[in-house]
């Protein structure tokens, strides 16, 4: 059994512990399975029951070997923390599984500890992670779990300049949260200007000749949301994004069927009610298209605000200060500012929108680019030969 978080000193000593390898690409592929394995654990079963109500079920949960190998390969794209001491993966229950568990791969290739720091919503994942991998043979003291991935520990760790720090990135429109661990750990690396520091190199060696200077702050690697793309009448071509872009044609012989396509893709049980860090965010339509489509689009929506198929999970719905809901509500600000049309409001009984569609989004607009608001669809009128945003 993989050792356990017994609080803040704990979280800080484990990341602080003595050096030693990464695994080599062998040995982590040899962890696939045991990784997928914790994922089925009653534990993280009930969890997810408890959090994600009727999409507990969705195969997201439940990724295969070679999903979690594929996503393994994605993730490392996006950046990594080779050469730091230790990498704190933090856990989001937006995210599918398949790419948490690249995270945590990747992240055990990068540095020779990993703290796996848990969130309220799925407090057993964690842990369970822990358990399958240290069984399968992974050696103790190389990963641990800990609680606060919605708080206090991502501020401790944040302010450890040279602890590799991993997550999704919780708050993207407005990025205060992230703002201020960035900021935390530029302070603590100003700290002790020209410090040597070990652990990079040999014993008593800093980063750099005998340790005149002090090694660079590993920088903080928040994953942006994946802008998944849906094109109707117009070609998409790779190139230009400034997040990950996964692009699917829609068939324009029956807008109807395209619209709750749409529909189901961005604001579905898969989609968690349009809060998963994959959920569909853009549709692309051709001009002559679009006036036809986004009345079908209209009219399937009304329909879904009825359906508990199409309503956000409870982790989402009980948190009503949360930073999903409060995005939602600075992204409907931010979007008319910029001159987008809204079109439709999703709202659960009375209370702050849940959901936002917007038409009239231009490719200079924040929305369609750097800004992903989470349970927002947004409609851009596109030409042929289109280049993926």
């Amino acid at each position: 059994m993989g050792p356990r978080g017994g609080g803040a000193s704990a979280l800080e000593d484990f990341l602080r512990g003595e050096v030693a390898a990464p695994l080599t690409d062998g040995a982590v592929e040899d962890l696939v399975r045991p990784l997928v394995g914790a994922f089925e654990a009653p534990a993280v079963l009930g969890d997810l029951k408890e959090a994600m109500g009727p999409a507990a079920s969705d195969r997201r949960f439940a990724p295969t070997a070679s999903e979690v190998l594929a996503a393994r390969g994605w993730v490392s794209g996006g950046g990594g923390h080779g050469g730091a001491p230790a990498v704190a993966v933090a856990i989001q229950p937006s995210e599918p599984f398949d790419s948490f568990a690249g995270r945590v791969l990747c992240a055990l290739e990068a540095a020779p500890r990993v703290a796996l720091v848990g969130h309220a919503a799925l407090p057993h994942l964690a842990s369970s992670v822990v358990d399958s991998l240290t069984a399968a043979g992974l050696e103790v003291g190389r990963i641990a779990a800990f609680q606060g991935a919605d708080g206090d520990a991502l501020r401790r760790i944040a302010a450890l300049h040279s602890v590799g720090l991993d997550v999704i990135d919780f708050d993207p429109v407005e990025g205060a949260v992230l703002d201020r661990l960035r900021r935390l750990r530029a302070l603590s690396s100003a700290e002790a200007p020209g410090a040597p520091r070990t652990g990079s190199a040999g014993a008593g060696e800093g980063w750099f000749g005998l340790g005149a200077v002090s090694r660079p702050p590993v920088p903080i690697l928040a994953r942006p949301r994946l802008a998944r793309a849906l094109h109707l009448g117009v070609e998409a071509t790779a190139g230009g994004a400034a997040r990950p872009v996964r692009s699917v044609a829609l068939r324009e012989g029956d807008l109807a069927e395209a619209a709750e396509q749409v529909v189901e893709q961005a604001f579905g049980r898969g989609a968690l009610g349009g809060f998963a860090s994959d959920a569909v965010t853009t549709v692309h339509v051709r001009p002559d298209l679009l006036s036809t489509f986004t009345a079908c689009l209209l009219e399937t929506l009304v329909e879904a605000d009825d359906d508990p198929w199409f309503e956000p999970p409870p982790w989402v719905q009980q948190d009503a200060d949360g930073a999903a809901l409060r995005d939602v509500t600075a992204g409907r600000r931010l979007a008319l500012d910029e001159g987008a049309t809204l079109i439709h409001e999703r709202g659960l009984g009375g209370g702050g929108p849940v959901g936002l569609i917007f038409t009239n989004v231009e490719p200079r607009m924040k929305l369609a680019g750097e800004m992903s608001v989470p349970g927002t669809l947004s409609l851009l009128r596109s030409l042929d030969d289109l280049e993926a945003l």
